[in-house]
């Protein structure tokens, strides 16, 4: 299993090449084997290797000075390598005031403005730090092996048609349980991710117009933000900006939202299309990916897809429009394009979890569900 994921990584997702420099980040005892298979086959490749080990609890304990040489020394790391995986235990951790600001910059400066702008893919094997229970870490390691072994080239191409109803569009409205808003995308690029940043993956994302959000979104699926889980959160926008936020934890809710200016506007629009995700674990790298979702995130823009946001924090909420979960509708201006986290015109319905399941399974072995 870990052989074939470590060679997807290197060959599929970074596309690396005999004599290129990887930098591989483990973190959590976890992920261990993990990063030793990915730097074991990534040398058998010819690929010239520098291993680093991320514990997020030395945000809180490093003094000034070794904070300072920790971000010194990971920062030339990445300067130094055309690539980066990072293989991470995710597990929900938080944090105080101080070193929250701490990793926040730091994720500034050496992720958003280094590792961006490189090839990066980011990765987490299942486990109990991060599930809590033996018996989910069982069911989400056979959806992480589903989901990351799926033919990504084939995925690729069904979400062409998706992205040019898409680039056609102006005005995107979202209708659902708590939820009205309007933005604009007209000229934005459109962005297929398909294993090269994540893995799992599965997604198509754009960003509105920076000050075109207006009216108002409730979020369905909980999130976790520095250790603390939120639910039931709610924005409401005006010009962009969100004037009015509450959740399961309204004061921690905050304190995320006031970082920055930025981090009150909206980076991110994304449909989650993965057929073989299709509940919520309270783990934003599967649950943004979930077929019948869509994420609305505050904070930094990409650069692939810049409207212009900057901010030290990128947040995923989730909302699912499946109708277990009370369903909803996305339109293209007066054109609806998906209900019910089902794609409605013919040229879409490819990207339906049915359809998408049996076109892109690239093992036998993977059962759909």
């Amino acid at each position: 299993m870990l052989t074939k994921i470590a060679k997807n990584l290197v060959d599929y997702s970074l596309d690396l090449s005999p004599g290129d420099k990887l930098n591989i980040i483990v973190r959590g005892q976890s992920q261990n084997q993990l990063g030793k298979e990915v730097e074991r086959y990534a040398k058998s490749r010819g690929i010239k290797t520098r291993v680093g080990y991320e514990n997020v609890d030395d945000f809180e304990k490093f003094s000034n000075d070794e904070y300072n040489q920790y971000l010194t020394t990971e920062l030339k790391a990445m300067r130094a390598c055309d690539a980066c995986v990072l293989i991470v235990d995710l597990a929900p951790t938080r944090l105080s005031d101080y070193a929250r600001e701490r990793r926040n910059k730091f994720s500034q400066i050496v992720h958003f403005d280094c590792r961006c702008k490189k090839k990066w893919v980011l990765t987490s094997v299942p486990c109990i730090e991060a599930c809590g229970s033996q018996e989910l870490v069982d069911e989400m390691l056979d959806v992480y092996l589903k989901a990351s072994s799926v033919d990504y080239a084939k995925m690729e191409q069904a979400m062409d048609s998706l992205v040019l109803e898409f680039s056609q569009a102006d005005k995107v409205r979202i209708v659902a349980k708590g939820t009205d808003l309007t933005f604009s995308v007209k000229g934005m690029p459109i962005v297929k991710c398909v294993g090269k940043r994540n893995l799992p993956d599965g997604e198509v994302y754009s960003a509105p117009i920076r000050d075109s959000v207006n009216g108002y979104i409730t979020y369905n699926m909980p999130s976790v933000y520095n250790g603390i889980v939120h639910s039931n959160i709610y924005f409401e926008f005006k010009n962009g900006k969100i004037v009015n936020a509450s959740s399961s934890d309204t004061e921690e809710l905050l304190k995320v939202l006031d970082t920055d200016e930025g981090a009150r506007y909206i980076g991110e629009f994304s449909f989650g299309l993965n057929p073989f995700i299709n509940k919520c674990y309270n783990n934003t790298l599967y649950d943004e990916k979930t077929s019948g979702t869509i994420h609305l995130t505050p904070g930094n823009a990409y650069e692939r897809c810049n409207n212009g946001n900057k901010s030290l924090i990128h947040w995923d909420i989730v909302q699912s429009h499946n109708k277990v979960l009370g369903g909803g509708e996305i339109w293209f201006d007066d054109k609806l394009i998906r209900k019910d986290g089902l794609f409605i015109p013919e040229n879409l319905k490819c990207l339906n979890p049915e359809n998408l399941a049996k076109y892109i399974v690239e093992d036998a072995n993977i059962k759909q569900k």
